[in-house]
C-alpha cells in the first residue's frame, strides 16, 4: 500500500527547504550575487518553484528574514515576556535595593538567553543577513526591527529607567545600546575574540565564562552604589 504524501505538506517541505538554502546563499554572497539557480539546486527543487512559492527574489529574501525573526523570537519571546510581566508591577514604594533586586534579574536573563542565541552555529548565517540589513537597509530591515529589535529595545530601555529613574530617557537608550553591544560582539566579532581569548570555539564552559562576564558588567553599570 502506497502512502500519498499531501500536496500541502509537500508545499511546506519545498518552502522550508528553499528558506533554508536560502540563508546559507544570501549570507555567503548577498542579495545581488547570490544565485537562485544556485539556491534551488542546494534545496533539490526546480528554480521554477520559487516564483510559485515566494514571486521573486525579493520575496524569497524578505521570507529568509521573517524565518530567522521567527527563530529568534522562539528564543527570546520567554524572557521577554518576564520583562513586560515585571515592568507591568508598580514600584513607587520601592528603594534603590527593591528596584534592583526586581529589574535587575530579568535583564540578566535576556543578556544569558542572547549569548546562548549568539553562540549557536546557526546563527552564523543570521548574523551576516543582519549585518548587511544594519549597514545598508532594505524592506527586510523593518522586518528585523519590527518583528523583535523595537520590543527588545523598548522594555530594557524602560528596566534601565526603573533602575535608575533620575535617568534621563536618551542617555538610558544609549545605555541599552551599549549592553547590547557587549553580548552581540561575541557572533559579530567572532573571530578576533576567539584569537584575543585563546579559544578554539565557544563549547559550555566558554559560554558560561562569557554570561558571567557580561552579568558582571550589567550589574557594575546598573546596581546602585552599595548594593554590589
Amino acid at each position: 500500500m502506497t502512502t500519498e504524501v499531501a500536496p500541502t505538506v509537500r508545499g511546506d517541505a519545498t518552502r522550508e527547504a528553499l528558506v533554508a538554502a536560502a540563508i546559507t546563499c544570501f549570507a555567503r554572497d548577498g542579495f545581488r550575487a547570490a544565485s537562485l539557480r544556485v539556491i534551488a539546486a542546494s534545496a533539490g527543487v526546480n528554480q521554477a518553484l520559487i516564483g510559485y512559492h515566494f514571486q521573486s527574489k525579493e520575496g524569497l529574501y524578505l521570507a529568509t528574514f521573517a524565518h530567522i525573526v521567527s527563530q529568534i523570537r522562539e528564543r527570546l519571546d520567554p524572557v521577554v515576556d518576564e520583562i513586560a510581566r515585571v515592568l507591568g508591577s508598580p514600584d513607587e514604594t520601592l528603594d534603590a535595593s527593591g528596584r534592583a533586586a526586581r529589574y535587575l534579574p530579568p535583564l540578566l536573563h535576556l543578556s544569558d538567553g542572547m549569548v546562548g542565541l549568539m553562540a549557536q552555529e546557526q546563527s552564523t548565517a543570521w548574523s551576516l543577513m543582519i549585518t548587511r540589513e544594519q549597514q545598508y537597509p532594505t524592506a527586510a530591515f523593518a522586518l528585523l526591527y519590527d518583528g523583535f529589535m523595537a520590543r527588545i529595545l523598548e522594555l530594557l530601555t524602560q528596566l534601565v529607567l526603573r533602575l535608575s529613574p533620575a535617568t534621563p530617557v536618551p542617555e538610558a537608550r544609549l545605555t541599552v545600546i551599549t549592553l547590547l553591544g557587549q553580548v552581540m560582539v561575541f557572533r559579530f566579532a567572532r573571530a578576533g575574540m576567539l584569537r584575543h581569548l585563546g579559544w578554539e570555539q565557544i563549547g559550555g564552559p566558554e559560554l558560561d565564562a562569557i554570561k558571567a562576564a557580561i552579568r558582571r558588567n550589567i550589574t557594575a553599570l546598573l546596581e546602585p552604589a552599595g548594593q554590589r
